[in-house]
């Protein structure tokens, strides 16, 4: 989405009030206040937390190479059957396109579009996207950036602004669940659908120090009662064995012991190597040993549900159940 037509769903974060919000010298600023955000890139960065370089990159070839791996490749290969659970994470595009094609008809809001594939399916002129990059390790290219930088617990955006909300792992990346929970209640209109993804009961440790929760479904169910959420469908992307075998793959290709010196970085590399020739026959074994195997939903490294917040008629209906 264009600046110009990101103005009319913003405000400021810490107020409810609405602004009159302009663009002037590279900088959003609101008519005759003080007030203003600047804007790099073309996005508007609420947090101000944007660094330019990398210099915390180690010394070293296989760090710099490391480096352009996790920007370039790395969220690929991830994705895929060349990664030992990938399936989990194709699973999780499918169905996010399955639910975008089937509720998405209007503008929507976007929070940590990772994938970027997902936006091709609702067109980047109908999709505001928001990313949190004061809680990332790794800075995105600039030709990635979102529309806003933003805390989720805070979010800029109006009040019943948005029809449609993805939540895109998200939630393991805030302080307070509850509070991100009720910011997007807050922005959804009446009758309008949330896509949420999120780690499960068994999801590694990920984007540290900034990933403070993994959370069971019981937990999801008592922040869409609280926020008064209706529950239209829950999946679950990687049954038992499936998430298992990620977790083994985090742990022999992802650790993060090997970032000690460029002889473990050498190490990792060759691992790295071996896991590509190796991981679509572990994710078809593990594929097959979940359909034999009964799911009792206790295992499993993701979770996604397609949330409606009820709408005004919903309300009345329910009041005169005769009319």
């Amino acid at each position: 989405m264009k600046i110009k037509d990101c103005l009319p769903f913003l405000k400021h974060p810490d107020s409810d009030a609405v602004p009159e919000l302009i663009i002037k010298d590279e900088f959003l600023v609101e008519k005759n206040a003080d007030k203003k955000y600047p804007i790099t890139n073309k996005m508007i960065d609420f947090q101000g937390s944007v660094k330019s370089g990398d210099n915390d990159v180690k010394k070293g070839r296989l760090f710099k190479l490391n480096t352009i791996f996790s920007k370039y490749l790395d969220f690929m290969i991830l994705t895929s059957i060349f990664a030992g659970g990938g399936v989990s994470f194709m699973n999780v595009k499918k169905k996010t396109k399955q639910w975008i094609d089937q509720v998405t008809k209007d503008k929507t809001l976007f929070l940590e579009p990772d994938d970027k594939r997902l936006l091709s399916y609702i067109g980047p002129d109908n999709c505001l996207t928001v990313e949190d990059l004061a809680s990332r390790n790794v800075t995105p290219l600039t030709e990635d950036y979102p529309n806003l930088n933003a805390s989720h617990e805070q979010l800029p955006i109006r009040s019943s602004s948005f029809q449609n909300i993805i939540s895109f792992f998200v939630i393991e990346h805030v302080k307070n669940p509850r509070h991100h929970f009720s910011e997007i209640e807050r922005i959804l209109k009446p009758g309008g659908y949330i896509i949420l993804s999120g780690p499960g009961d068994v999801y590694p440790s990920h984007r540290v120090p900034y990933n403070y929760f993994n959370i069971i479904r019981y937990g999801y169910h008592e922040m869409f009662k609280e926020n008064n959420l209706e529950l239209v469908e829950e999946y679950f992307p990687a049954k038992s064995w499936m998430s298992i075998l990620y977790l083994c793959y985090t742990t022999m290709v992802r650790n993060s012991c090997y970032n000690k010196n460029q002889f473990t970085k050498l190490l990792q590399l060759i691992i790295f190597g071996i896991s590509l020739v190796v991981s679509p026959f572990f994710n078809l074994a593990a594929l097959l040993l979940d359909m034999i195997m009964p799911f009792d939903k206790r295992i499993y490294s993701l979770y996604m549900a397609l949330l409606r917040k009820p709408s005004n008629s919903d309300s009345q209906k329910e009041k005169n159940p005769s009319g």
